[in-house]
């Protein structure tokens, strides 16, 4: 997960150093650290959790702010090993860039082909939808008339269908193809991450997952389709 840009649409972020309790990885989520645990600042998140959230890690310090050489990405209690110092993003309305991942670790979204045709483009009839419920989720056409066309779910049936309220301009023809993500933008307030921290697992059912509240999605292929949220409960800036 990435900045793209902020609330107000610049992209003016500010950044600081903090110490670690635990190994990161560039891009990953980090949260405050709880009074009495660890050895650092800042910490892992949790796949289902964004409380105290801080932000994503740019990298690792070039730097010790409070006197020293440049720090690692690495956590270590050992003596003489180079302290675990990262760069992290801060502003508190940040809005994150995250890759919809079919899976709890890196995978492309599922791809639903349709066994059923809908004159009325409200119906998408399939035998392989996703198994989480996507009820208040968004779908969109990969192939056929709608391709490149989204709607909002509103009614959603795991291995049999799902119906949403506006139309698709035209027929939905069998063998059309379809992608379904449990996020509406303004209307989620969870994200669930993968296990690395990442990305957005996007199999799991809707309001699954951390404090999160997407604002925009980018809806192209299976691999390469975002999310775009900000943290709804900040370290430094409590929004929800």
């Amino acid at each position: 997960m990435m900045p793209v840009k902020r609330c107000d649409g610049s992209t003016d972020y500010h950044f600081m150093d903090f110490k670690i309790s635990a190994t990161v990885v560039q891009d990953q989520a980090v949260i405050a650290e709880v009074a009495d645990t660890g050895g650092g600042y800042i910490t892992d998140a949790t796949t289902g959790s964004l409380a105290d959230f801080v932000g994503s890690v740019l990298g690792a310090s070039s730097r010790n702010p409070d006197g020293g050489g440049a720090g690692t990405l690495t956590y270590s209690a050992t003596q003489g090993d180079t302290e675990g110092l990262v760069r992290v993003y801060i502003t508190p309305d940040i809005i994150y860039r995250a890759r919809m991942s079919g899976g709890a670790t890196l995978a492309n979204l599922q791809t639903v082909t349709t066994t059923g045709a809908s004159a009325a483009g409200t119906t998408v009839t399939a035998t392989d939808t996703p198994e989480a419920d996507m009820d208040d989720g968004t779908c969109w056409c990969l192939t056929g008339a709608n391709a490149g066309l989204s709607r909002k779910i509103t009614t959603f049936t795991a291995n049999t269908s799902w119906v949403v309220t506006v139309p698709f301009p035209r027929t939905i023809a069998i063998g059309d193809t379809f992608c379904a993500v449990p996020y509406s933008p303004f209307v989620t307030i969870a994200i669930q991450l993968t296990t690395n921290l990442v990305e957005a697992d996007a199999t799991i059912a809707y309001g699954t997952g951390g404090n999160a509240r997407p604002v925009e999605l980018v809806l192209n292929g299976a691999g390469d389709s975002y999310v775009h949220f900000i943290g709804r409960d900040m370290a430094l800036n409590e929004l929800s």
